[in-house]
């Protein structure tokens, strides 16, 4: 445990369920990323979740909203993001559901036995080293670029920690897809499906939800674009359903 520091924080509505969510002021803070990405992962289907990276616990927490009997962990470095996390959970009154793990993923198995969860969610850094500009802050830096993990660590600790027919679901940079899809076959995740993610409907993917299946039947499947803005300041119809408190997918 670290000694929190509560005037560096902030305690935010997650709007979803009546959810609280405590974050750093200054640094990195969750963004919609996380939460299309909880919808996407279809939690409802899933018995125990692992979260790769939960930083601030938003993932785990937005899961436990769709599923009520779902179980989740929660694997952070970083002790003050660790601790919030842990905060967070029991603020919500998800102790019981909800357990957050200090460690290093690319060290999964001292953490976890293999075969732990039906279904494995990460948004990942999205910048490999040497792109971009690192922040001065340490979680903002580690959350943004891969300084602690990369993404092939995070591809192997998923395959380590599913089932067969588990699932991983993770979002990241469009632009990064083949290498994304490289590292999946690499790993025996066949079953691939990809949603595109647009910013407003005229603009290119600059994100993608892709859901990895450890299978032994190869098939990819494109599900429709996913667009956040109808116009500047207005979410989509389908961000709007997520917002309405009703739990469910995004287009499965």
């Amino acid at each position: 445990m670290v000694e929190a520091n509560y005037e560096a924080e902030s305690i935010d509505d997650l709007i979803l369920g009546n959810m609280k969510i405590i974050q750093p002021r200054q640094g990195y803070r969750f963004s919609i990323d996380s939460v299309i990405l909880a919808f996407f992962a279809d939690a409802g289907k899933a018995k125990q979740a692992v979260d790769l990276g939960t930083g601030s616990g938003v993932i785990p927490l937005l899961l436990a909203y769709q599923n009520q009997d779902l179980k989740i962990i929660g694997i952070e470095i970083m002790v003050a993001a660790a601790d919030r996390a842990r905060r967070s959970v029991a603020y919500n009154g998800l102790a019981d559901r909800i357990n957050i793990v200090d460690g290093d993923i690319k060290n999964i198995n001292s953490l976890l036995p293999p075969g732990t969860a039906d279904l494995v969610v990460a948004n990942p850094p999205f910048w490999k080293k040497g792109e971009g500009r690192i922040s001065q802050n340490p979680e903002q830096a580690v959350a943004r670029h891969e300084v602690k993990v990369e993404l092939p660590e995070i591809i192997a600790a998923a395959a380590y920690l599913l089932a067969l027919r588990g699932r991983l679901c993770m979002i990241h940079r469009a632009d990064r897809a083949d290498e994304i899809m490289a590292c999946l076959a690499e790993h025996e995740f066949k079953q691939i499906k990809i949603r595109w993610v647009h910013s407003f409907p005229e603009r290119p993917p600059h994100l993608l939800l892709i859901e990895g299946q450890l299978s032994p039947s190869p098939k990819v499947i494109h599900l429709e674009p996913l667009v956040i803005y109808q116009k500047k300041g207005e979410y989509s119809q389908e961000i709007k359903m997520i917002y309405q408190e009703k739990p469910g997918s995004l287009d499965r």
